[in-house]
């Protein structure tokens, strides 16, 4: 019987910290949305790698800082590579669209796009995680994308005939899938949650929606988050330990609402102080198990640096981040 990932106390010397500034963020993006006008939106992959840069940077386990080691001209070339694909589809579109079989190829547009997604999702995860490095150490990604799209189409499948009832335990396989593939050293991640469950939190989140006039989505946004941590756990071969996260409700919802009132009154200006405070709040609730040495985690041999896929899931606007 496979061994299921326990609950521990853990020091608070494991906890993750958040050090992230709202005017130095917003000094970084001004600079970027400057670049991307003058550049009529190139310089964009480049604005993306600062972001990514800065949220990494400024966050840290046991005194040593998360680092992302992407490049724009990475992402640039995705980003090219990304938009010419859709560039030359859209393209397809229009043309087929002139002749008497238009509806033929409005339909294999659609079919395209949806044959993208899981690239999108798959390429983006590989991605992020292989240019990330803590220590000096890369996580690594060692999934099979023809297994993701297996996983992918055949949980489509039963969200469509389930008229979208199935797609929490979409979530939770794709979710299962692209941890169980990521490692740090001899630690692999893992992920125990179950579609059940999330079902729940997203139905009563739904009806609790409008039950309350709104006022529930912070809770709901909460739930999630925690549902996400709590199940995900590290797996040295010997023994698997679940991650922790003592956000509380009552905080959340203050952050949260407090959040959305700003970009209200700031039209939206107040954005890098609405992010750096939810990030700090919800980044320092997590804590990781102290039964594994941290200290003596060995280098990857991977070394991935296509960004095509990443890009992708910004064009279809997906956002698969947990």
């Amino acid at each position: 019987m496979e061994q299921q990932p326990t609950y521990d106390e853990f020091s608070e010397d494991f906890n993750i910290r958040f050090f992230g500034k709202g005017a130095t963020y917003f000094g970084i993006v001004a600079l970027n949305i400057v670049m991307t006008v003058i550049t009529l939106g190139l310089y964009y992959p480049w604005a993306k790698a600062a972001y990514r840069k800065y949220m990494w940077n400024e966050t840290e386990f046991k005194e040593s800082r998360f680092i992302f080691n992407g490049t724009g001209r990475e992402m640039f070339r995705g980003f090219l590579i990304a938009y010419l694909i859709i560039i030359g589809f859209y393209a397809l579109l229009i043309i087929g669209s002139l002749t008497k079989y238009g509806f033929i190829y409005i339909l294999l547009f659609y079919l395209a796009a949806i044959i993208f997604i899981p690239f999108a999702i798959y390429g983006s995860w590989k991605y992020r995680i292989s240019r990330t490095s803590w220590r000096g150490i890369f996580f690594k990604f060692d999934g099979n994308f023809g297994e993701f799209v297996g996983i992918y189409f055949k949980s489509l499948f039963f969200t469509i005939i389930t008229f979208g009832i199935y797609s929490s335990w979409m979530r939770v396989k794709l979710q299962k899938y692209l941890f169980s593939h990521t490692s740090i050293g001899h630690l692999r991640l893992g992920f125990a949650g179950k579609g059940e469950n999330l079902f729940v939190i997203n139905l009563l989140g739904v009806l609790l929606l409008y039950v309350t006039l709104g006022l529930y989505i912070p809770v709901w946004i909460k739930n999630r988050f925690k549902f996400t941590v709590k199940n995900t756990f590290f797996d040295n071969g010997e023994i698997k330990k679940r991650f922790k996260s003592d956000l509380q409700t009552g905080d959340a919802w203050v952050v949260l609402v407090t959040n959305f009132l700003l970009l209200v009154v700031t039209v939206g200006l107040a954005f890098p102080w609405t992010l750096m405070r939810q990030n700090k709040l919800f980044f320092e609730s997590v804590s990781l198990p102290d039964e594994f040495d941290y200290d003596s985690l060995e280098q990857s041999d991977q070394n991935y640096n296509d960004a095509t896929g990443d890009e992708m899931s910004d064009i279809f606007d997906i956002d698969f981040d947990f």
